[in-house]
């Protein structure tokens, strides 16, 4: 469903990483600040940095402004304004330009630099100093100017802690028209879809069908969300061109125009946590004419079934 990637440091070295560092705990500095390392400013704007030899061998964090917010632990799923900065100081990537803050699920996303949030605080800004090899492996991120024998710096503003992800759908189950296709399902996970009740000829019109009504919070336009989602073109239920339960992982997207698909964001705004819905998204909101080959053809119409697990 997107309509292009995200290519981002953010997102590559950030919530996956390429190498385990090991227990934080024992690295953390206790003074607020990392040696030969100074941050400066205010929380959730794009603070001043300046280094003075600075070079670590192994991850070091400190938590420079201390939060009075709940303490983060494997379970939060947190709000967070991210720097990325080089041994010079200099920004290399961060999020404070964008319009929401970075989403991170500290019990799926893995990398090294996240998990130093552990124990820290909603409010707080967290430095974290690693070696570069140590999150973007042995080569380093030269096309961002990290070399391998250099050392990195994040600075992660936690905003806030946001409600937890839920694990499936959970509210009033909703009938949905007869003609609608019917979703196939093993437990929570959508397996396919029977379009043996449906037209034989793909809709044009969009459509919101509401297969569960959550009582969470509201999805805003712009939000990043997490969802599972299974996607087919329209009579070929048994044969998704994309699917996060077969993946057995939820997916977490900013729902913007231009980044997905426009079906997805004029079908998703509004819809509450714990929510399920089928998406009917014709051509004219989804890839177009064009499509996708080869597994999403020109004009097709498509459908999506997506569990809303968490709003942002």
């Amino acid at each position: 469903m997107r309509r292009r990637l995200a290519a981002g440091l953010v997102a590559a070295l950030v919530l996956t990483g390429t190498a385990a560092c090991g227990d934080d705990s024992k690295n953390k500095d206790e003074a607020g600040s990392i040696t030969g390392v100074s941050v400066k400013g205010d929380l959730g704007k794009e603070p001043k940095v300046t280094t003075s030899k600075f070079k670590v061998k192994k991850l070091t964090s400190a938590e420079i402004i201390v939060g009075d917010g709940k303490t983060i632990d494997k379970k939060s799923v947190v709000s967070a304004r991210i720097g990325i900065f080089d041994s010079d100081g200099k920004l290399v990537q961060g999020n404070y330009d964008q319009n929401e803050p970075q989403q991170i699920n500290m019990g799926s996303d893995t990398g090294p630099a996240v998990q130093a949030l552990l124990g820290t605080h909603a409010g707080s800004r967290v430095a974290v100093a690693a070696p570069v090899t140590d999150v973007a492996g042995p080569k380093g991120a030269p096309q961002a100017g990290l070399d391998p024998d250099e050392s990195m710096l994040f600075v992660f503003d936690v905003l806030k802690i946001l409600p937890p992800v839920a694990t499936g759908p959970s509210g009033k189950k909703v009938d949905p028209p007869a003609d609608a296709p019917k979703v196939e399902t093993e437990g929570d996970k959508v397996t396919g879809l029977d379009f043996s009740s449906a037209p034989k000829k793909q809709p044009t019109q969009f459509k919101v069908i509401p297969l569960v009504e959550g009582t969470g919070p509201a999805v805003k336009e712009n939000a990043n969300i997490t969802v599972n989602y299974f996607g087919t073109v329209w009579g070929k239920g048994s044969t998704p061109f994309d699917s996060s339960y077969s993946r057995g992982t939820p997916a977490t997207f900013q729902l913007s125009k231009g980044s997905l698909i426009d079906g997805w964001v004029k079908g998703l705004v509004g819809v509450k946590q714990g929510s399920r819905v089928m998406l009917v998204i014709p051509a004219s909101l989804g890839y177009g004419s064009q499509g996708q080959p080869p597994k999403i053809p020109g004009g097709a119409t498509l459908v999506f079934v997506i569990d809303v697990l968490s709003a942002g």
